[in-house]
C-alpha cells in the first residue's frame, strides 16, 4: 500500500485511456496539501472496491495525470453489515460515516422518521447526498478501506421498512424499550447471516409505532446498556459489536 491514496471515477473514465486525470480537487489535496511530487506512488480507488496501483506524471495541483502499474486485490466479505440511521441534526451524520467506513461496514441507509429534525427537498437532497459522499471518500483515504461503500438516497422510515429492509438475514433495532434483549445474547443465537441491518432511531428515539412497525417488519429490539446513548454513540457502538462479533 501507497502512503497516498486519492478518490478516482473508474466507470467514468475510457477503458484503456491514460493517463489517469484526476479531478480539480483530488489534484489540489493530493498535489498541493498532501505535496506529493511526480514519480510519488498513488493508490487510486473508487467506492465500488476497485484500487489500482498509479505513478504520478504531472503533479498539477488543477489537474494531476497518473499513469496505472497495476490493479489492488481488495478482499471482499459474504458479510454484509448495513447501518440504517435515522438522521441526527448537524454535523452528526458526518461523524457516523466516518466510524462506519473505518469500522468496515457495507454502507448506511439514511433515514427520516417523525422525530427526526432534518428534512430536505429534492434539490437539498441531492446537495447533501453529494456531501455524505464526499465525506466517505475522505473517511477511505484516512482509514485505508477500500471495500465498496453505499450511501443511500434517504427515505422514510415506512418506505424503508417496506422496500429496502427485506434483504437481510439478520436485522436488529436498538432499543430503550423493556424486554429487549442484550445485542451480544441476539448476536450469538443468530447463526451465521450474510446481511445485517442495523436500525438506529434519531435524537429523541423512535416513537411506540415506530418500534411497532420495525419489529413487524422482522427487526429485533436490542439493548445497548444501562446507560442512554446519544444516537452516533449507539450507532458505533452496535456497529462495533456486530463487526467483532463476524470479523
Amino acid at each position: 500500500m501507497s502512503g497516498f491514496r486519492a478518490f478516482f471515477d473508474f466507470g467514468a473514465h475510457p477503458s484503456g485511456a491514460a493517463p489517469l486525470r484526476l479531478s480539480p480537487d483530488e489534484s489540489r489535496h493530493l498535489c498541493g496539501s498532501l505535496r506529493a511530487r511526480e514519480g510519488d506512488i498513488v493508490d487510486l480507488f473508487d467506492l465500488s472496491g476497485r484500487v489500482k496501483r498509479c505513478r504520478i506524471v504531472s503533479a498539477d495541483p488543477k489537474c494531476a495525470e497518473l499513469i496505472v502499474e497495476g490493479d489492488i486485490p481488495v478482499p471482499h466479505s459474504s458479510m454484509r453489515v448495513y447501518l440504517a440511521q435515522c438522521l441526527p441534526k448537524g454535523k452528526v451524520f458526518d461523524d457516523i460515516i466516518r466510524q462506519s467506513v473505518e469500522i468496515g461496514i457495507s454502507g448506511i441507509f439514511p433515514i427520516f422518521s417523525s422525530r427526526t429534525q432534518v428534512r430536505m427537498d429534492e434539490c437539498k437532497s441531492d446537495k447533501k447526498c453529494s456531501k455524505w459522499r464526499a465525506r466517505v471518500v475522505e473517511a477511505v483515504k484516512q482509514s485505508a478501506n477500500f471495500c465498496s461503500f453505499e450511501i443511500a438516497e434517504p427515505t422514510g422510515l415506512g418506505d424503508f421498512l417496506r422496500s429496502r429492509s427485506g434483504g437481510f438475514d439478520l436485522k436488529i433495532v436498538a432499543s430503550l424499550r423493556s424486554g429487549a434483549k442484550p445485542i451480544s445474547h441476539i448476536l450469538n443465537s443468530c447463526g451465521s447471516p450474510n446481511g445485517v441491518c442495523m436500525l438506529v432511531g434519531p435524537e429523541g428515539d423512535l416513537t411506540g409505532e415506530e418500534y411497532d412497525m420495525a419489529e413487524a417488519a422482522g427487526f429485533i429490539p436490542a439493548t445497548l446498556g444501562k446507560n442512554v446513548m446519544k444516537c452516533d454513540t449507539a450507532a458505533l457502538f452496535a456497529l462495533s459489536a456486530v463487526s467483532a462479533h463476524f470479523c
